[in-house]
């Protein structure tokens, strides 16, 4: 009988095993296109300088050990991507030192001085330090990778992309076993330690539209503006992804900007949906064509028709688009 979320607690009784840490070949561990977030130039410089301090973070379960499954990684998934950069670096500037030399020179620093060097620096780098966490209990979609994910980035540097990705993960699963939306956070939160507060602005990015979303997985939206891009709406959303689309820089002023061109599209649209009055003679044959009372009327009516359509997201912007309207109901009385 296959367990359950239920049945498997996302804090197993018995804390999991950690296990010694052993040097892996980068190879063996996920591939880049399975792995979310994006080197960053302060850990490329620490690696490139240091090596990796900090081991990445797997953990077995049901006593298998699978380090190429992206289900089994709990931290470490920009430091392996950072490594494999480095390793192309590092390649690069091997092929670039052997061009030095005529084709068939035996390499060493005799023939070639710093080869030596170059080398031992790209072959520290086919292999990363890995720690295994151990479960035999467990299962690959309990909900544990992503609790555990969720506790290493509470007492490191923030991970809003990891976070997002597990927390969406732990909060359907616990409501598809029957809690409320407000039971599953506070047991995510009991079993993370990431106060709720937190869970839910990072839950928040579940209103972007897709394209924002893959944006900033990619990390190519910083957390800080795909949280205010959460709270527009879907025209100004849309808006906003075409600008970054077109190659500007995404910040919080395209944010505000995106959101005041998306208010005065939504003006001009108004206006020019407005219905044209039904016009009458009024002089029988001959007649000037000039609108009559009735006519007047069933255009303010109209108006306000319109009026309560409206819906803008800041109320200084409804309040001129609703001045503009009564102008012209007005402008339509007195003429």
């Amino acid at each position: 009988m296959t367990a359950t979320l239920v049945q498997l607690p996302l804090i197993p009784e018995t804390p999991p095993a950690l296990g010694d840490m052993a040097l892996i070949p980068v190879d063996r561990l996920p591939p880049d296109d399975q792995l979310e977030g994006e080197p960053y130039p302060a850990l490329t410089d620490s690696i490139r300088r240091w090596g990796v301090f900090d081991p990445v973070v797997v953990r077995a379960v049901g006593g298998a050990l699978d380090y190429g499954n992206p289900k089994t990684l709990v931290a470490g998934r920009r430091r392996i991507k950072t490594v494999r950069l480095l390793q192309a670096e590092a390649r690069a500037h091997l092929d670039k030192l052997a061009r030095l030399v005529p084709a068939g020179t035996v390499l060493s620093d005799e023939t070639l001085p710093g080869y030596r060097a170059a080398y031992e620096r790209f072959r520290a780098l086919q292999r990363i330090p890995v720690r295994v966490v151990s479960d035999p209990e467990g299962t690959l979609d309990d909900g544990r990778t992503e609790a555990l994910a969720v506790m290493t980035n509470a007492v490191r540097q923030d991970n809003p992309a990891t976070d997002f990705r597990s927390l969406c993960f732990l909060v359907a699963r616990l409501v598809a076993e029957g809690q409320s939306e407000k039971g599953a956070i506070a047991e995510v939160a009991r079993a993370t330690g990431l106060a709720t507060g937190t869970i839910k602005q990072r839950l928040r990015l579940l209103a972007l539209s897709p394209d924002l979303q893959d944006d900033f997985m990619a990390g190519r939206l910083p957390y800080s503006v795909a949280l205010h891009a959460s709270r527009l709406g879907p025209e100004s959303q849309a808006l906003f992804a075409s600008m970054v689309d077109g190659g500007q820089k995404p910040t919080l002023e395209l944010v505000k900007q995106a959101k005041r061109d998306a208010v005065k599209q939504h003006q001009a649209d108004l206006f020019a949906d407005l219905p044209e009055a039904p016009v009458e003679e009024s002089g029988g044959e001959g007649g000037d064509g000039d609108a009559t009372h009735d006519d007047l009327i069933w255009h303010a009516e109209r108006l306000r028709d319109q009026l309560g359509q409206i819906k803008m997201p800041i109320m200084q912007e409804a309040a001129g688009v609703i001045h503009g309207l009564l102008k012209l109901v007005q402008e339509r009385l007195d003429g």
